[in-house]
């Protein structure tokens, strides 16, 4: 797991804007997606993102935890990505299928998915971040 402390609050929908738009997907298998409000999981097809967002948005104005399956960049590799109640931290949680060190394959690749998740937020202050494999 990756955590990203920030200095300010963040949107969830910033998050996952700035995600789209380094190549993320929201997607969980081909046709559908998964998202989460108050650690409920949900599925839609592919074209529920609008209604998925909308009940994401109603849970985290409540103060809830939200989150949404992510295919990362080069479409091998999923993702649950959480937001937090304190709206100032997001978590990467690498699913089932890890990225693993080539020559240490029974350890999460950490360092690629730590890259890939700052990318998108680059410009924001960033006040800590933590990895851990507990697999």
């Amino acid at each position: 797991m990756i955590s990203l402390q920030f200095e300010h609050d963040v949107d969830f929908e910033e998050v996952l804007e700035r995600l789209a738009k380094t190549g993320w997907e929201f997607v969980r298998e081909e046709n559908s997606l998964w998202y989460m409000t108050d650690f409920d999981w949900k599925e839609l097809p592919l074209d529920g993102l609008t209604q998925a967002k909308l009940d994401m948005r109603a849970a985290y104005e409540a103060g809830e935890t939200t989150g949404m399956t992510v295919r990362l960049p080069g479409g091998e590799f999923y993702a649950n990505v959480m937001f937090h109640e304190d709206r100032r931290s997001v978590s990467l949680i690498p699913l089932l299928d890890y990225r693993t060190i080539e020559r240490s394959p029974e350890f999460v690749d950490l360092g690629w998915y730590l890259e890939n998740f700052r990318r998108p937020f680059r410009d924001f202050t960033i006040l800590s971040t933590e990895a851990s494999d507990h697999r």
